[in-house]
């Protein structure tokens, strides 16, 4: 398996762990200096106590929620010797009750350590849905 393969393997493993309440999967290809932009929160995550108290509201979300569609595109992948970037867009669907839907752009930075590829960067936003009006 090429590494582009093993990069998006780990974004869908990654989005599988989070519809499955699976904190340990979600953690399993994180580094430990992680920064997050998540699309619901307004700061940037850093550190594992910023992440913990994130991670537990963010899947508090989620279980309010009701069932959790979610379709991941192809990602764009460009790979260096001990880094690499994914690019990809994610349509998000939430059922009764407190449903709530979107199309998410997000970049994911990879660094390469010890034999296995860690997420360091993941950021997430809305994708706009046009050029706000002028006046």
């Amino acid at each position: 398996m090429n590494t582009k393969q093993v990069l998006t393997e780990i974004i869908h493993a990654r989005f599988a762990a989070f519809k499955n309440d699976d904190v340990p999967g979600l953690e399993n290809h994180l580094a430990d200096e992680i920064t997050l932009w998540d699309v619901f929160e307004p700061q940037l995550i850093r550190g594992s106590d910023e992440r913990r108290a994130y991670r537990e509201a963010d899947q508090g979300q989620m279980r309010a929620r009701g069932t959790l569609t979610i379709k991941i595109e192809e990602p764009v992948i460009d790979v260096w010797p001990t880094f690499a970037v994914a690019r990809y867009y994610l349509d998000f669907s939430y059922e009764p009750p407190n449903p709530a839907s979107g199309r998410v752009r997000i970049t994911d930075v990879f660094k390469h350590a010890d034999g296995k590829w860690l997420i360091v960067h993941h950021h997430e936003g809305l994708v706009p849905t046009g050029i706000p009006p002028i006046a």
